[in-house]
């Protein structure tokens, strides 16, 4: 935390310092702290310790997008820092510059991408907002941006990495001497090696987004491309040959939202191919929902993983105090070939919104996860939460 006041005050030094241009500097932040009731049911599996397929847990924790940052305006550039804080550190959220040169605005750093739209308010597990089941997510990444009135587009740090599969694994001989005269044992043990091939990222990722809002409704219709190689992939079905692989990923989808009187209706939905090779699924504590990725056929080709997701949400503010919403989500990952994963996780949850005081709100939520089945066909299990989220705004 000294770091950060360090930070911020030798920002402050270098603005002030140049009277010729008017700077104008706006601080803001929150807190948030999770307080929720879990019951996991971890269906064919058991709990991390390997003791119960059933878990209850506390939360109670400082949520890690509580945050500290500024927003800074100076004639025709724009900015903004935001960081991050939690119990034990501090992490970079944003930052960035805008340029109005006029006919459009060129971003320069790290922001939400442009595919990235928050259509669900939902709170538990970090303000977590369907982004598992539902919700595309286009995090927040490096990027060059260019907006030409409602049109966004954007050359992003790509997120590459192995695929589902490409690993080796050797197995060695642990010889564990009798007991009392018996024989020796002698237990297999599979022992992770070097994993296989050579990643080259060539070309940066693309986002693009086109949207329009008005009194009582808006939209949103977005797309993403990506694409790296895993070069000198050694063959399990030809041991000695190589291949270099080609992993492409692809999004497209939408969200709208309509607003009738003290009610609102917020809809979206999306289609991708690859889209956890490409980091746009989101961070769910689930197994799950960790799919999207592509899957290696053992030689010189991938099985690819399509993603479907939908999400419904809708509300009613009773009072600038009170508030109510409600919402679910689906998701369907299927691997060509059916191989690998063929996952249909969902999730709904009812919650109400309470404003104490300008800036304090505290937000009571129950909701239920049903995470289908593992990759490896076992019931997943679900989950059921309840609880709420406190927050300070300052």
């Amino acid at each position: 935390m000294k770091k950060l006041t360090i930070l911020i005050a030798a920002l402050a030094l270098v603005c002030f310092s140049v009277p010729a241009m008017a700077v104008d500097w706006n601080f803001y932040g929150n807190a948030r702290v999770a307080t929720f009731y879990e019951s996991r049911d971890f269906g064919d599996g058991l709990n991390a310790a390997g003791t119960d397929d059933e878990d209850q847990d506390l939360q109670w924790d400082l949520q890690g997008n509580s945050r500290i940052g500024a927003t800074i305006k100076a004639e025709n550039v724009n900015a903004r820092f935001e960081f991050g804080v939690t119990e034990s550190d501090v992490t970079s959220r944003r930052i960035f510059g805008v340029w109005n040169f006029g006919a459009g605005k060129l971003k320069v750093g790290k922001d939400y991408t442009p595919i990235t739209t928050f259509v669900s308010g939902q709170v538990f597990n970090g303000d977590d907002g369907l982004l598992d089941t539902g919700n595309i997510y286009g995090r927040r990444k490096a990027q060059i941006g260019f907006e030409f009135g409602r049109f966004q587009v954007a050359l992003i740090n790509p997120s590459s990495g192995f695929i589902r599969g490409l690993s080796t694994t050797a197995t060695t001989i642990i010889t564990v001497p009798g007991v009392a005269g018996q024989p020796d044992i002698d237990i297999p043990t599979a022992v992770a090696t070097e994993t296989n091939g050579d990643i080259d990222e060539i070309l940066p990722k693309l986002e693009a987004r086109f949207g329009m809002g008005f009194d009582t409704w808006n939209f949103n219709v977005f797309g993403g491309a990506q694409y790296f190689s895993i070069e000198d992939v050694e063959s399990l079905e030809d041991p000695g040959s190589t291949d270099d692989l080609d992993v492409t990923s692809w999004c497209i989808g939408g969200d709208a939202g309509v607003n009738f009187a003290a009610f609102y209706i917020k809809a979206g939905l999306s289609y991708g191919q690859n889209i956890g090779d490409a980091g746009w699924s989101g961070d769910g504590p689930y197994d799950s929902y960790q799919g999207g990725f592509a899957m290696w056929d053992g030689d010189d080709d991938t099985n690819e993983t399509y993603t479907f997701q939908g999400l419904l949400v809708a509300g009613y503010k009773m009072s600038d105090m009170l508030s109510f919403e409600a919402g679910g989500g689906y998701r369907h990952d299927r691997t060509d070939e059916g191989i690998d994963r063929d996952t249909k996780p969902w999730s709904v949850y009812l919650q109400s919104s309470i404003q104490m005081a300008p800036g304090v709100f505290v937000i009571p939520e129950v909701g239920y996860y049903d995470l289908d089945n593992a990759p490896n066909d076992d019931e997943a299990g679900s989950v059921f939460y309840i609880g709420g989220k406190w927050q300070i705004n300052f």
